[in-house]
């Protein structure tokens, strides 16, 4: 005879087995299919049985993916690279905002997406039933507009609440790769410092310390290449530096301001680095011939809103970043000809 005493819902075996997920997500696995007893899924959170062990466990949940040839141009500036209900992942080119800005009429990536899905891509939605009016791109994080690389939008609020939460924990992963004009003395490190926005939310003010109405700023760095040449006669050298950097906080020009403080501005960069700063505003010719901050979003990564599981995405460093690298390395091959 079964002891009422012994039984317990669902939810709370399943969250027995799973203590580190919230009670929310655990009813969502619920709601998406994904809890299974014998095999079977059940999507009854409150049904109560004694003890399953075994019998009680999780099915893999594989989110519908609208678009079987991916990733796609579906602009002159976009990639799409992934997309399903909850989520979608592009790759943007430098020169287009993120998002649209109050009383501007610059397009931005978002709405690329927005006018795909209702346009062009509206037929292929149509065939795999998808409700498109169910799918509005909705922002989760943002890239400068002159910073390339990997965007997430969420396709629905629930979605961005869900992400947006694990951006402001710190575990959304976003990772860069960017081009530093300098020499660091440590191959990795920490970048930390404390911020505050102005009040026309255009200037930040960078402090060493904690201070009134500061944000903390946290930043990683790795360098993945130093590339040297000669200067002059004297066996002066100047270092370009290759660098793999990380946002663990994710203020305004976070990384720019990071990098240029630490002797590494970005190569490009027309606010933080004073050789571009000051080409930009003699019109003069800039270094390198590099015409945007040297800075791609090449990762991320995130728990997927419906399956809770780990999702990450790569982008490769761009054509025009590319081409800077090839300046610099030729810098280096003409000098070992001068050598010999």
């Amino acid at each position: 005879m079964t002891n009422q005493s012994d039984e317990k819902t669902a939810l709370e075996w399943l969250a027995a087995r799973h203590p580190d997920s919230p009670k929310k997500r655990l009813k969502e696995w619920f709601a998406h299919g994904r809890v299974q007893l014998d095999g079977e899924v059940i999507r009854k959170p409150h049904l109560r049985m004694e003890d399953p062990g075994e019998r009680l466990g999780l099915g893999d949940s594989k989110p519908t993916v609208f678009f079987k040839s991916m990733p796609t141009r579906i602009h002159a500036q976009v990639n799409l690279l992934y997309i399903d209900n909850s989520l979608a992942i592009v790759n943007k080119g430098p020169g287009l905002l993120s998002v649209p800005l109050p009383d501007s009429n610059q397009n931005s990536a978002l709405q690329v997406l927005d006018t795909y899905l209702q346009g062009k891509g509206a037929a292929e939605l149509d065939r795999n039933r998808v409700n498109r009016r169910a799918l509005k791109p909705l922002p989760v994080h943002r890239l400068d507009q002159y910073t390339s690389g990997l965007l997430c939008f969420a396709m629905n609020p629930k979605a961005r609440e869900h992400l947006v939460k694990q951006v402001r924990d710190h575990s959304f992963l976003r990772e860069y790769m960017a081009l530093g004009d300098g020499k660091l003395d440590k191959l990795k490190g920490q970048w930390r410092s404390w911020f505050v926005l102005d009040e026309a939310g255009m200037e930040q003010h960078t402090y060493d310390h904690q201070v009134d109405g500061a944000t903390e700023a946290i930043s990683s760095y790795q360098v993945v290449e130093e590339i040297t040449w000669p200067t002059g006669k004297h066996g002066d050298t100047h270092t370009v530096s290759k660098l793999r950097l990380r946002l663990k906080t994710g203020l305004k020009h976070q990384l720019r301001i990071h990098a240029a403080e630490a002797g590494v501005p970005l190569l490009g960069d027309r606010l933080y680095h004073p050789d571009y700063k000051s080409a930009t505003n003699e019109k003069k010719g800039l270094p390198y011939d590099c015409k945007r901050q040297a800075l791609h979003a090449s990762s991320l990564g995130f728990v997927h809103p419906e399956t809770g599981k780990l999702r990450r995405f790569n982008s490769k460093f761009p054509r025009d970043l590319i081409a800077v690298e090839d300046i610099l390395r030729a810098k280096v091959q003409r000098s070992a000809k001068r050598k010999r």
